[in-house]
């Protein structure tokens, strides 16, 4: 148990630490009670990290393989109720709307409660903040956890990579460094470019965590046309794909470039998809733009095939998304990217993983004696990962049917809460906001597609529980779950 109070202690110092850059915007901005208040709440939770973490130095902090579990868990549901304490203090939002802002900021959701004309800069900042943070956690609970565990048939081959290990849980945070320093780096390259292309550095710093991170948080009220322009559209295209591909080929893309595409059918899959996508997203901005320049709408249809891919949702402008049918954009979110990201969804190898079993079972039938390997690209997949890939499947789509029936009963229509419940089990909320029809755009108080903000306090707790579900990978609740086990230590 001490294990689990070590990461969990570690995970606090280092979300408080991300507080100091938004106390010196706050400074900057001329707002010294705020930056004061903002460093009070930072100082009280690395003081209460540390006072843990001294209490248990010099003891044994080795986490089991069930303790691992509940140290995730306990990450991933305690740190957002510790981060709403913020927003609760700093913003003013009740208990409830902090906690689901907190929720949504971590898991790279995207959707927002603030009222961002009035909020803060400094608050923006910490919001956003936290959201590059989540995306930080969400690729080391898969390498260090999910993946040893096999959850979801997570491939843990890759591992060697950073842990030089493949199926044993680590919590060394020397391997922590190694993928927190390419995080970094990424998210480095992404500002400088949006700056040269012209986006001011508060909003470039921002918008760049976003993109790594793969969320859907826009640091401004309106359009992101308005801020960003065709170039820096396509610059965060790049950063959303950087975000979408699996954070080993990252590596590949920084030591070797011109190898970037070899041996990788996820990145294969994914350039296609965009490409297709985008293409498709032309012909539709084409026929409604009557004549618009080229660029500006190549840049846009490039927005917003990569925005869907990587599950996060944004648009350049109002309207995008939805041009095309909700069932189709649903689907490709639901879908998501490369399996070791910070994107949501199902993920391409699972997809692939299901479409091999299914051929070769229809082929079977067929010819009885054959016998066929179950592969994805390169990849070998076994009958234990195979059958953990369609129990995360099928779980998958039990959790989207019980939050789409507590959307329904609680807030919203049929239609708007399969879309509410699918966009937060993504981790895409944006998607949902994209695709509310323009009849109730304009009745923010309407009872049929609600504004994320109107949504009563149930619904809230249902998208809680939704999008830490979906981050988790689902499955790794449920073993934490087992009342049996935990009854027999």
């Amino acid at each position: 148990m001490l294990g689990l109070l070590h990461v969990l202690a570690v995970s606090v110092v280092g979300l408080f630490a991300l507080i100091v850059p938004a106390v010196l915007f706050a400074i900057a901005d001329g707002m010294r009670d705020l930056a004061l208040s903002m460093l009070l709440v930072g100082a009280l939770g690395v003081f209460a990290a540390l006072m843990v973490l001294g209490a248990i130095s010099g003891f044994e902090r080795r986490l089991g393989r069930a303790t691992g579990y509940l140290a995730l868990v306990a990450v991933w549901v305690l740190l957002p109720l510790i981060a709403a304490v913020s927003f609760k203090t700093l913003v003013g939002l009740g208990w409830v709307d902090a906690w689901f802002e907190a929720v949504a900021a971590f898991t790279t959701s995207g959707s927002s409660l603030l009222i961002r004309e009035t909020t803060p800069r400094a608050i923006l900042f910490w919001r956003a903040s936290i959201e590059w943070y989540g995306g930080f956690l969400t690729l080391v609970s898969i390498i260090h956890v999910l993946a040893p565990g096999g959850f979801g048939g997570l491939p843990a081959g890759d591992r060697r990579i950073i842990t030089s290990q493949s199926s044993e849980m680590t919590v060394d945070l020397d391997d922590f460094r190694q993928v927190l320093g390419q995080y970094m780096l990424m998210t480095f390259i992404v500002f400088v470019a949006l700056t040269l292309a012209g986006v001011t550095g508060p909003y470039a710093m921002m918008l760049s965590m976003m993109a790594i991170a793969t969320g859907g948080f826009l640091p401004f009220e309106g359009a992101l046309e308005n801020h960003a322009g065709p170039m820096a559209q396509l610059v965060l295209s790049g950063g959303l794909l950087l975000g979408t591909v699996s954070v080993f080929w990252r590596r590949r893309l920084l030591r070797s470039p011109k190898h970037f595409f070899i041996g990788s059918t996820e990145v294969i899959i994914i350039s296609a998809g965009v490409l297709i996508i985008a293409t498709l997203f032309a012909a539709r901005l084409s026929a409604v733009s009557g004549g618009a320049a080229l660029g500006p709408i190549v840049a846009e249809s490039l927005m917003a095939a990569s925005s869907l891919i990587a599950t996060s949702g944004i648009e350049s402008r109002p309207g995008v998304i939805a041009l095309w049918p909700d069932i189709i954009v649903l689907v490709i979110v639901l879908v998501g990217g490369g399996i070791y990201s910070t994107t949501g969804g199902f993920k391409i190898y699972r997809i692939g993983a299901m479409a091999a079993h299914s051929w070769r079972e229809l082929n079977q039938l067929i010819y009885p004696s054959s016998v066929i390997n179950l592969r994805f690209g390169s990849q070998i997949i076994d009958e234990p990962s195979m059958r953990a890939i369609w129990t995360y499947f099928a779980l998958s789509l039990l959790v989207i049917a019980m939050a789409a029936m507590a959307f329904t009963l609680t807030a919203t229509n049929f239609e708007a809460g399969i879309t509410m419940a699918v966009a937060f089990f993504a981790n895409s909320g944006p998607v949902y906001e994209a695709l509310v029809p323009p009849s109730y755009v304009t009745d923010p108080e309407n009872q049929v597609w609600p504004q994320v903000a109107a949504l009563p306090v149930m619904a809230k707790l249902a998208a809680i529980a939704t999008m830490t579900l979906g981050r988790l990978e689902v499955m790794v609740i449920f073993a934490v779950l087992n009342i049996r086990y935990w009854m027999s230590r």
